[in-house]
C-alpha cells in the first residue's frame, strides 16, 4: 500500500545494445500507470553545464570549438535503426543544433526505411534551435519535443557566455518548433525547481536577470499549461488515462494559490501550491 503514496513514472530506459535490451524483455509501453517503461535514452551531445553540446556554429567562448558527440556518428546512426526495428520508442538527448540536425536525419532515415505509425519518437532538451527545414522534416515526420522552459531562466548567464547572440536570443524555442507543426511537451528536466518557473519563462521568455530572450518564441499561458500537462501524457502514451482531468481518468491534480489563467504573468514565480492529489487522495495540503 506504500505504492500509493509514491508519484508515478513513466521511466526512460538507457540503450545497452540489442542483446542487452532483448534481455530486458520489456518494451516501451510495459508496465502499469504506476510505473511503466518509457522510450529508450541515448545522449547524444553534451549540455551548458560546461559548453559540450554540439553545435554548427563554434562557440562564442572559444572560437574554432562546436562541442562534441557523446557516440560516433556511425554508431548513433545504428543504434537508432537498432532501436527502431526493436519497436522501442526513442527519446534522444539533443541540446546543440548540430546534435538535433544530425539525429533528425538518422530519425528520418529509419522512419523511411521501416515506417511506423505513431512512433512518437522525440528529442529531449532541443536548446540551440536549429534551421528551419529541420524542423520542417521534424514536422512531417512526427518527431516531437520534450522542452525544458526553465533552463531560460536558469540558464541564461551560460548561453550569453557561450553562444553567440542570434543562438543565445532563440535559446530552448518553444512557438518556432510549434509553428512548423512539431509538437511540443514541457518539462522541468533536473533542477530543483518546480514547473512554475518553467511556465514564467514559457509565457514572458525572461531569463533570471530580467531580459527577454527572442520574444517571438513566447506561449500563451493556455499552451503553457497544455504543454506541462496534457502534452506530456501524449509522449508517453498515455493521453488515455491522464494529462487532462475528465472522468475516467486518474484524479491526479494540484490546487494553486492562484488562477494561472488569469494572473500577471509577473507573479506566476509566486504562486505555491495548496494541494496535490494522487489518485483522489490528498498526500500534501498547506
Amino acid at each position: 500500500e506504500h505504492g500509493e503514496e509514491l508519484p508515478r513514472a513513466n521511466v526512460q530506459i538507457r540503450w545497452d545494445g540489442p542483446e542487452r535490451m532483448d534481455a530486458f524483455g520489456k518494451k516501451t509501453g510495459d508496465g502499469d500507470e504506476r510505473l511503466r517503461v518509457g522510450a529508450v535514452k541515448v545522449f547524444v551531445d553534451g549540455g551548458f553545464t560546461g559548453p559540450s553540446a554540439y553545435t554548427i556554429d563554434s562557440y562564442r567562448s572559444e572560437p574554432g570549438f562546436r562541442g562534441s558527440l557523446a557516440l560516433p556518428e556511425e554508431e548513433l546512426r545504428m543504434t537508432i535503426q537498432q532501436a527502431h526495428q526493436m519497436g522501442w520508442q526513442m527519446g534522444f538527448h539533443a541540446i546543440g543544433d548540430a546534435a538535433i540536425q544530425l539525429t533528425v536525419d538518422y530519425f528520418v532515415e529509419a522512419l523511411e526505411a521501416s515506417p511506423r505509425e505513431n512512433h512518437r519518437h522525440y528529442l529531449n532538451h532541443f536548446t540551440v534551435r536549429p534551421p528551419p527545414e529541420v524542423m520542417e522534416l521534424m514536422g512531417e515526420h512526427n518527431i516531437l519535443i520534450t522542452q525544458q522552459p526553465n533552463f531560460t531562466y536558469t540558464l541564461e548567464g551560460r548561453y550569453v557566455e557561450y553562444l553567440e547572440e542570434e543562438h543565445a536570443a532563440y535559446n530552448n524555442p518553444l512557438r518556432s518548433p510549434m509553428d512548423h507543426d512539431v509538437f511540443v511537451a514541457l518539462s522541468s528536466d533536473i533542477l530543483p525547481i518546480g514547473p512554475m518557473v518553467g511556465i514564467y519563462a514559457a509565457v514572458t521568455r525572461k531569463g533570471e536577470s530580467g531580459t527577454v530572450y527572442a520574444p517571438g518564441e513566447r506561449l500563451t499561458m493556455e499552451e503553457a499549461v497544455r504543454g506541462y500537462t496534457r502534452n506530456g501524457a501524449y509522449i508517453t502514451f498515455e493521453e488515455d488515462i491522464k494529462g487532462t482531468l475528465e472522468p475516467g481518468k486518474l484524479a491526479d491534480m494540484i490546487v494553486l494559490s492562484d488562477d494561472l489563467l488569469t494572473i500577471d504573468p509577473e507573479r506566476i514565480l509566486d504562486i505555491v501550491i495548496e494541494k496535490t492529489i494522487v489518485g483522489g487522495r490528498v498526500v500534501f495540503e498547506r
